[in-house]
């Protein structure tokens, strides 16, 4: 059977070059399957900024990875799932794939971790208020790292202040609106004006504009004027000079969330002050954050009931922009890095 994936063809440092480094290649698979063998069709991928760095870890050739939904289209009798089930899974930027689903060690990055094993979706947990495709944003991994922050790690109650940084995609977006459903007051930046407004809208108390290159001094006033009591609770997805400003205004039994590092892992900036004086007299409690811990069928359960639930009720918003075909992704990946105003929350393609 003939399918179509996107390939790592070039390793390449900082901003990705989304046209140098990947390739679209065609490729005959055997689809005489194992007893324990699915054939799979890809429906939807999600394009993730965390891939650039699973792609520089990817041997050239290797198909590119990420978070799919995937319909079985035929199952061996031993195989985890039958034909005409949905399934999420690490399955990549592939149009189809054999597998058995299992999880998958992965040892060529700098740290070893395991992809979990395939899940069946419930059709039953799914609607027009919450389609499919949410398996890739709210309702999947995006959707679960920011309840698992707020449930799984932090405390946030009436009385804190809570900054995000980074804060209009799906984690972002999701985990402030929970924050004030706590009754936090939060603080989210950005780099996009139209975003500003979006949160805002979203019910975010206070909205940083920054732009790239801004300086440490810029980006430190115009937060401590959104918090003057400093800051009680920081998820962080950007480091950099936004993390140094926030370091200087952690208040007490503070609690930092590390989603992700763009400062570092794609803007290469590794220089900065040194932090940790910043968290000893606080008594500071930081926490990385890696969402496949929490990747249970009791959590995901959680996450539907909770969330979904509030989704469902119009109470919790969220937003999706969906590409379409195997041959944009990347336009659909190059937008998480330029023109950003033109995407908004989990940027998904359907295939």
């Amino acid at each position: 059977m003939k399918i179509e994936k996107w390939v790592v063809r070039e390793h390449i440092e900082g901003v990705p070059d989304i046209d140098r480094m990947y390739e679209k290649v065609a490729e005959d698979i055997d689809t005489d399957l194992a007893d324990d063998q699915m054939l799979l069709r890809t429906r939807y991928v999600a394009a993730d900024m965390y891939l650039h760095g699973i792609s520089l870890d990817t041997p050239l050739g290797d198909h590119v990875g990420g978070a799919s939904v995937m319909e079985v289209l035929e199952a061996g009798p031993r195989a985890a799932f039958r034909p005409g089930d949905l399934v999420h899974g690490f399955g990549g930027w592939r149009s189809h794939l054999v597998g058995t689903g299992a999880a998958e060690l992965w040892q060529t990055g700098t740290f070893p971790m395991v992809f979990p094993a395939f899940h069946r979706l419930d059709p039953g947990d799914y609607d027009e208020k919450l389609p499919v495709s949410t398996a890739l944003s709210i309702m999947g991994g995006p959707g679960l790292t920011a309840w698992g922050v707020l449930n799984r790690f932090m405390t946030v109650g009436p009385g804190h202040t809570m900054v995000i940084s980074g804060a209009t995609g799906i984690v972002g977006t999701l985990a402030g609106q929970l924050a004030k459903r706590a009754g936090a007051r939060v603080i989210g930046t950005t780099g996009s004006p139209g975003k500003a407004d979006r949160l805002r809208e979203l019910g975010f108390d206070e909205v940083v504009h920054y732009r790239h290159g801004d300086h440490a001094e810029t980006i430190g006033n115009a937060l401590r004027k959104a918090a003057p009591e400093g800051v009680d609770r920081y998820l962080d997805h950007l480091g950099g000079n936004i993390t140094d400003a926030v370091f200087t205004m952690l208040n007490i039994d503070s609690q930092v969330a590390v989603c992700w590092q763009l400062a570092t892992q794609v803007g290469q900036d590794y220089a900065g002050p040194r932090l940790l004086p910043y968290i000893m007299f606080p008594r500071t409690t930081i926490r990385g954050i890696f969402s496949l811990e929490w990747f249970s069928e009791e959590n995901w359960a959680a996450l539907h009931r909770d969330v979904g639930g509030l989704v469902r009720a119009g109470e919790i918003a969220y937003d999706q922009t969906v590409h379409h075909g195997i041959d944009s992704f990347p336009a659909a990946y190059r937008s998480l890095y330029t023109d950003r105003s033109a995407s908004r929350g989990k940027v998904i393609v359907e295939l």
